[in-house]
């Protein structure tokens, strides 16, 4: 009897194991760019990541000084602050395939046009020159998402943790993942957060981590994981949502 107890056990514990496995999810980091050199966060990146049919493209959302919403990670673009430019000028420059610097709403119309499943993971981050001007933008990109009618295919994402709860106000029913792993999961789920997305890093620290989110029935992701090695422990721990340079070598290792 004790043995066939011991065996159902060991076989819950693999059923369990490869139950999350097989749930994990692929998130190409600035769309599926890396791989195919293409320039990050560019239009090119975003449609290779749907053609992979990943789970999700993440990229990144900033404010020019005349309210152009664009796509780009850092906060300058050929060494122009981006919150001091205007977008006629920073788009005089262009990305290295020769595309304009992003509009999000071009962004957010060529990911959403087509029946596919990829999300768009949408990263707004903190202004650099006035912290007002966070409010703003992420007021301007819900409303964006509201008009477009897309509410079910963005999930956003912030290391801001007042970005996600402006969020959570205008949109009660926004998924949202905070990125920054500075509040205790309580604070997180008390916020009615829908989950973390923390560096890979933390969870490697805290290896308990991940299900102590899932037993407060939080999603679980993380960035930027570029190691199989790291991507099969991840897994192994609970983590279903998996940010990429490698979206294609990662799909192809599930």
């Amino acid at each position: 009897m004790k043995k066939n107890l011991l065996f159902f056990v060991f076989l819950l514990s693999v059923t369990i194991n490869l139950m999350a496995q097989s749930d994990t999810k692929i998130i190409a980091h600035r769309g599926a760019w890396k791989e195919f050199n293409l320039p990050e966060n560019s239009i090119a990146a975003l449609q290779k990541a749907i053609a992979l049919n990943c789970y999700g493209s993440e990229f990144d959302v900033r404010r020019t000084k005349d309210g152009v919403l664009v796509v780009n990670h850092d906060p300058t673009y050929f060494n122009d602050t981006i919150e001091n430019q205007m977008y006629a000028d920073l788009n005089k420059n262009k990305l290295s395939n020769g595309e304009d610097l992003p509009t999000l709403k071009n962004y957010f119309i060529t990911g959403t046009k087509d029946k596919h499943n990829t999300l768009m993971i949408c990263e707004i981050k903190a202004a650099i020159t006035h912290p007002d001007l966070d409010k703003l933008t992420t007021k301007e990109t819900v409303e964006l998402v509201n008009q477009l009618g897309i509410q079910e295919r963005v999930v956003y994402i912030s290391f801001r943790f007042e970005i996600l709860q402006w969020i959570k106000e205008m949109n009660p029913n926004a998924i949202v993942l905070y990125l920054e792993a500075d509040k205790s999961l309580d604070q997180i789920a008390h916020a009615k957060f829908n989950g973390i997305n923390y560096h890979y890093s933390n969870f490697k620290d805290h290896s308990t981590l991940a299900n102590e989110a899932i037993a407060k029935k939080l999603k679980v992701g993380s960035w930027t994981v570029n190691e199989l090695a790291d991507f099969e422990q991840l897994k192994k721990m609970g983590v279903h949502l998996i940010t990429t340079n490698y979206p294609e070598t990662f799909l192809k290792a599930q």
